[in-house]
């Protein structure tokens, strides 16, 4: 009995102690190069220069689960950026509140139209999302050609700093909690589950497809309202360009923490996993010195190597 709850418990999450150990042994090394790298402020600062991609890797985690695939996340980060930032008077006490709102609003509005584009158009998700990377990044630039604007500074020191740092930390524990609770103990997590295993077996079941994939789409498009409002706090200003990158950082992330291509297989656990390793693999690569270049080519390997490794289990 005790042996066959093994094989079941590292059947379904030996890939996130596999992952969890390598981030481990992965910070030990840099260690060696870093000797402040076991501090207390540096897992601040490390936290607060993932926030976003964290945000990004988690709604695009929800995507995949159901077999489908998000690549205008960055344009909906940097739109939300945009809006954030043009919404906000910072010479008010509570000037900051409609940034919320409208930056909420339009991340929610962009994964909508991602979620209809697919659901009631029956285009594939992978076309749907190159077009419409095109629009949330041409919109982006249309209110905001250059960088600029002002922040309100007590918002921006709050969320990013506040508490000594507890404040984004707690923030990112109640999404992360929020969000694999709602993968993995509910029924709307099921048929997620169910969907990206077999559509058309989850769809003769009774569940409701088009709407649970519509909501997958809702909720990263809130999520990236989160990432493009934490990027608003972080850099003081917003920038129509800064999500270029955030799509194929979250796809790795997600896929090195062991969420299936194929859909229906995956934690959001393992997610955050991925996050970091790439996160502090940049990090380290910043700190020898290697060019940007080489950093997205290293960032390809990962990738090519996650998707091998996780066709290989799928095999065997």
């Amino acid at each position: 009995m005790k042996g066959r709850l093994n094989r079941n418990f590292w059947h379904k999450h030996g890939h996130t102690v596999i992952i969890y150990v390598f981030l481990a042994a992965l910070m030990v090394f840099v260690s060696i190069f870093n000797k402040d790298f076991f501090t207390l402020g540096n897992f601040k600062n490390l936290l607060r220069s993932s926030f976003p991609l964290l945000m990004a890797a988690l709604g695009q985690t929800l995507i995949i689960l159901t077999g489908g695939i998000d690549l205008s996340l960055g344009g909906i980060v940097a739109l939300c950026n945009v809006v954030c930032v043009m919404s906000m008077n910072p010479d008010s006490a509570w000037g900051f509140v409609p940034a919320l709102g409208a930056a909420a609003a339009v991340g929610l509005a962009c994964g909508a139209v991602n979620g209809v584009l697919v659901t009631k158009g029956r285009l594939a998700p992978i076309i749907v999302t190159i077009a419409t990377t095109a629009v949330f990044d041409g919109m982006a630039l249309l209110l905001m050609p250059n960088p600029g604007g002002s922040v309100h500074k007590a918002f921006a020191k709050f969320l990013t700093r506040g508490y000594s740092g507890a404040v984004p930390f707690l923030l990112f524990i109640l999404i992360l909690c929020l969000v694999r609770s709602l993968a993995n103990s509910t029924p709307y997590g099921k048929a997620l589950r169910a969907i990206g295993g077999s559509e058309n077996a989850a769809y003769s079941t009774g569940i409701r497809v088009g709407k649970i994939k519509f909501c997958a789409y809702c909720l990263a498009g809130l999520l990236c309202a989160v990432a493009g409002i934490f990027l608003s706090a972080q850099m003081n200003s917003a920038d129509a360009t800064i999500g270029k990158n955030y799509a194929m950082n979250a796809i790795t992330a997600t896929v090195v923490g062991g969420t299936a291509m194929t859909g229906a297989v995956g934690d959001p656990l393992g997610t955050i996993a991925g996050v970091f390793i790439i996160s502090i693999i940049n990090n380290m690569l910043n700190l020898f010195g290697v060019s940007s270049f080489y950093q997205f080519i290293c960032q390809g390997l990962i990738l090519i190597a996650a998707l091998s490794l996780s066709a290989l289990h799928k095999r065997h």
